[in-house]
């Protein structure tokens, strides 16, 4: 009767049946069943890695030891195969301990307490078994530490006590009868706990034999091994044999992160796949007994939404690994086309109508690179002129027994403000000398850039100018972000690897291949790569690697902003949605700015003409004179404009967001809400308890959340009056993945908006300057995570010293005086204990979210692309067709007039150019606004910051539009 009631508790959640041997259960079908394990050794247990041997030897140490009866615990996090390796155990224990096997499942054990335990009226289970020294209990430990209410907290350390006592006493107290009694069964336990838990909870003397299971994570390099004993005990399921997993489909296995139930997981693919499998041999008879990354992680959206180009399209591959790709292409190809270029540009004729270089420079290359972009993203670095003679200068340097530098400590933080500057001066030189109507000019600024190059290249390893300091690179940088190929390498397959030929080069898969044996010419460790701003594109890792571990992929536009960021997030799945992983820079988001004010510029006799001005001054040359001098001021004016009106915006925007936000609170709170928060937040505040210890009593069940009904037991520790529960639970939001932090946060900022309010009725222009001049608390940490940076003794409390400390951490607008912190430390002391609790600390500090204008900048990203590829696209419409018909004035070559009429000339007309123009800027200013939103979702900035930036998106966008959709443009 007791185990027929206990029916849900008891599971046999073998997936794999191991061993030739009849075992009786109790299960939850019936008491007694029969299960016959095949004869294979646990999966789990297969591999080369050393964390695999350390693991088949603890568990032959266990069967040796025939004699024991000291409880097995098997230790290791959810998802690394411990019910598994129990089942293994359980066969090879001596058949005098294993004549019945019982399995408990905790988590379901929690519903089943008084059917475990027992009541005064009837036996628990533990009664039944106590007696049967030829038993062995399972016990699958606790899945997660999550409980839904009070009630379930209570059950589950009532739970956890009496097994604790079982495993390390051998014995339990009888509520049936009344006493403590010996348990005779021999128990194998699978726990997340680690050893130290128990000895601490049990005390020293606690005997019990720990195996320590490691989570698939950290053995990697034994799932190929694994997966293949999987595929075999499943494959008959489907009418299959001999099933193999291919190259491609253990590379698809190692790249996938198994952090979350990996075993289970595995389990689930591996059959899924094998399904699909059998599915396709039933069409498709001539198909290979071989699972490919195509059967594999499927539902996995990572994985979905990336092509791997090089196994779904294997030549790829070969072009790779040709010495033309990209060494001999710079050497035989790009440098004397380059070198000839230059030639033509100075001494050939020096307008863009009479000369095809010139033409195909500024009609052909902008546009063409521009389009580039949300294809191949950075790829235009890797066939790079600047850096071809670049490298042929590195090489001969090298060669003449030059020692070439590290890079310079000052290249990642300066770097960026120096392509800036540069960039803006070379703005400045082609508006002010007209270069794109000057060939010798042009060659000029391109020998410049040769310059940097080769300087960088003779002093510095590899291609410091690159990646640094190069105007054109650093553009390029920003909208390879958006691109939709990437090179990648998950780390997963760099495990054991102790050459990072990918990174130095040197791989004997490259002999003939002088440009791939340096490496990765950018320096960089792909399995690191945050975003493609970076990579170049180069394929050395490719090339190098003789694991073929980097790959070459397909996917979604922007991908490296978090998907999906052009859809509404109310219509997003939560599980899809990821964070922003691009690597933000203030001077880069600067760049996107002047690259925007540069189009505008082209547009400067419009604009003059638009404001009453003469038009004329657009078109004034290099001269000592007033009017060149109002022609450098006004481009300099304009290629600021767009980056000026952002930073107002932004600026304007933080303090009126926070002006907004208060006065909204301040006008729809009721007054018993203001007081039921004040009597929160002063009640824990005079609790004056240490962090850990606050911590826990609004995280009881410790799974790192807090759901309502913890809420609610704190309130009651608080003695708040239980008719304000709701009210308060409202006010702190829903409770799907709030933390402690999060909860104290808010709480925090409820207060002061409280009492803000109850300093009396404030107009917004004085909250606007108050918003503006105080000097706030600034940093995206939480106030747990700045408290226990600061509590250096790990005390729970803050002494005036750690308190004082905060001097040097940088969180203030301004830094405050050793004085000043002294009389705020006083202010905070409300009880006079000489020392703070968190919620002391907090009541003297308004924090906000430090959120830089790049992090939201980088939103005006596909704006900037779109202005730039609609103006120099409407440019190469015009005349890039026009380019063979400029071929003989450019080689000084007389022509017929008539032989001239029959070159090939393609003019698009005005009208289509303005289409073309409008979509390309109507689309990047959609996707603008998308970026933007998905950005401030992803740092927490509200609505007023976000609409304060689309409205200037807006604005920049339409002052595009009409300059280039005018008659006159």
């Amino acid at each position: 009767a007791t185990l027929s009631t206990a029916a849900a508790a008891f599971q046999i959640p073998n997936t794999f049946r191991h061993r030739t041997r009849t075992v009786t259960h109790q299960s939850a079908a019936s008491n007694d069943s029969a299960a016959t394990f095949s004869d294979t050794p646990s999966p789990i247990l297969e591999g080369g890695s050393t964390k695999a041997i350390r693991l088949r030897k603890q568990m032959q140490e266990v069967w040796n030891d025939s004699g024991n009866t000291l409880p097995i615990i098997l230790s290791g996090p959810k998802g690394s195969g411990k019910s598994e390796l129990a089942e293994e155990i359980v066969y090879q224990l001596p058949s005098w301990q294993t004549q019945t096997v019982h399995r408990l499942t905790l988590d379901d054990g929690i519903n089943f307490l008084d059917t475990i335990l027992g009541t005064t009226s009837h036996p628990g289970l533990l009664d039944d078994l106590s007696i049967q020294a030829n038993t062995t209990l399972v016990l699958k430990g606790f899945q997660s530490q999550h409980v839904d209410s009070k009630g379930s907290l209570d059950r589950r350390g009532e739970l956890i006590d009496v097994l604790d006592t079982l495993v390390s006493k051998g014995q339990f107290y009888s509520t049936y009868e009344n006493y403590t009694k010996a348990f005779l069964p021999r128990i194998v336990g699978c726990t997340q706990r680690p050893p130290q838990y128990f000895t601490e909870r049990c005390g020293k003397d606690f005997k019990a034999t720990f195996i320590k299971v490691p989570s698939f994570e950290q053995r990697k390099s034994d799932i190929k091994a694994i997966a293949a004993a999987k595929i075999k005990l499943l494959e008959s399921n489907f009418g299959l044999s001999n099933v193999q997993l291919s190259k491609e489909g253990r590379q698809r296995l190692l790249d996938h992160r198994w952090e979350v139930d990996g075993d289970a997981e595995l389990d689930s693919e591996l059959y899924n796949g094998l399904e699909l499998l059998a599915s396709e041999k039933k069409w498709n008879p001539f198909v290979t007994d071989s699972l490919e990354p195509r059967h594999l992680l499927v539902n996995a959206y990572n994985e979905k939404i990336r092509k791997r180009l090089l196994y779904d399209v294997p030549f790829l591959r070969n072009i790779i690994m040709s010495p033309w790709v990209f060494g001999k292409t710079l050497t035989y190809i790009v440098t004397p086309v380059f070198i000839l270029v230059n030639l033509i540009l100075i001494l050939g004729p020096q307008t863009r109508e009479e000369n095809a270089a010139l033409t195909i420079f500024w009609a052909g290359w902008w546009p063409g690179i521009m389009l580039v972009f949300p294809f191949l993203g950075r790829i235009w670095c890797a066939v790079c002129p600047f850096m071809a003679v670049g490298n042929l200068f590195q090489e001969f340097a090298t060669n003449m027994g030059v020692q070439l530098k590290k890079w310079p400590s000052w290249a990642k933080e300066g770097g960026p403000a120096f392509a800036f500057g540069l960039f803006y001066a070379i703005l400045m030189w082609e508006e002010l000398w007209d270069l794109p109507q000057s060939g010798a000019l042009s060659a000029c600024l391109l020998l410049l850039i040769t310059a940097g190059a080769v300087v960088n290249s003779v002093m510095y390893e590899k291609r410091l100018w690159c990646r640094y300091l190069c105007p054109i690179g650093a553009m390029n940088k920003m909208f390879a972000t958006l691109s939709m190929t990437e090179v990648r390498t998950w780390k997963s397959n760099c495990e054991g690897c102790t050459t990072a030929e990918c990174i130095n080069g040197g791989s004997p898969t490259v002999p003939y291949d002088n440009y791939a044996l340096k490496g990765c010419t950018m320096d960089l460790k792909n399995n690191q790569l945050r975003d493609m701003g970076d990579c170049v594109m180069c394929m050395s890792c490719v090339a190098n690697c003789q694991r073929e571990s980097p790959e070459f992929n397909l996917r979604p536009l922007g991908q490296d902003y978090g998907l999906p960021w052009l859809l509404p997030k109310s219509i997003q799945k939560s599980e899809n949605m990821a964070l922003s992983q691009v690597e933000t820079n203030f001077w880069l988001f600067c760049i996107v700015c002047i690259l925007q004010g540069s189009v505008l510029l082209h547009y400067l006799p419009k604009i003059l003409t638009d404001f009453g001005m003469d038009p004329t001054i657009a078109t004034v040359g290099p001269a000592l004179n007033a009017s060149f001098a109002t022609h450098a001021l006004l481009a300099f004016a304009i290629l600021g404009f767009p980056g000026g009106l952002s930073f107002i915006a932004d600026k304007t925007a933080i303090p009126l967001e926070s002006s907004v936000k208060v006065l909204q609170r301040q006008l729809t709170r009721k007054p018993a809400e203001n007081a039921a928060i004040k009597t929160l937040y002063e009640s824990m505040l005079r609790q004056n308890v240490d962090l850990s210890a606050a911590i826990k009593e609004w995280d009881q069940d410790g799974d790192g959340t807090v759901s309502d009904w913890e809420v609610k037991e704190a309130f009651k520790l608080l003695a708040i009056p239980e008719y304000e529960y709701d009210m308060l639970l409202n006010l702190l939001g829903d409770e799907e993945g709030r933390t402690v932090s999060s909860v104290f946060d808010d709480i925090q900022e409820l207060y002061f908006d409280v009492q803000e309010a109850q300093q009396g009725s404030r107009g917004l222009a004085a909250t606007f300057k108050n918003q503006l001049s105080e000097n706030d608390f600034e940093t995206k940490l939480t106030f747990v995570e700045i408290f226990n940076r600061l509590d250096k003794d790990k005390s729970g409390f803050l002494s005036r010293e750690e308190f004082t400390s905060m001097s040097k951490g940088g969180y203030f607008k301004k830094s405050l005086s050793e004085e000043e912190l002294n009389d705020l430390f006083d202010q905070a002391d409300v009880l006079g204990a000489g020392r703070l609790n968190l919620f002391e600390f907090m009541s003297i500090l308004r924090k906000n979210v430090k959120i830089g204008i790049q992090e939201i900048g980088y939103g005006y990203l596909p704006l900037a692309w779109g202005s730039l590829t609609a103006y120099w696209l409407g440019l190469g419409m015009q005349e890039l067709g026009l380019t063979l018909a400029r071929v003989p004035s450019t080689f000084n070559v007389w022509i017929s007039q008539g032989l001239r009429d029959s070159i090939p000339q393609y003019v698009f007309d005005t009208s289509t150019i303005h289409v073309v123009q409008a979509s390309v800027m109507l689309v990047s200013y959609i996707a603008s606004v998308a970026l933007t939103q998905k950005l401030c979702d992803d740092n927490r900035i509200g609505p007023v910051r976000f609409a304060t930036h689309a409205t200037t998106q807006s604005i920049g966008a339409a002052i595009t539009l009409y300059l280039m959709l005018s008659p006159e443009a």
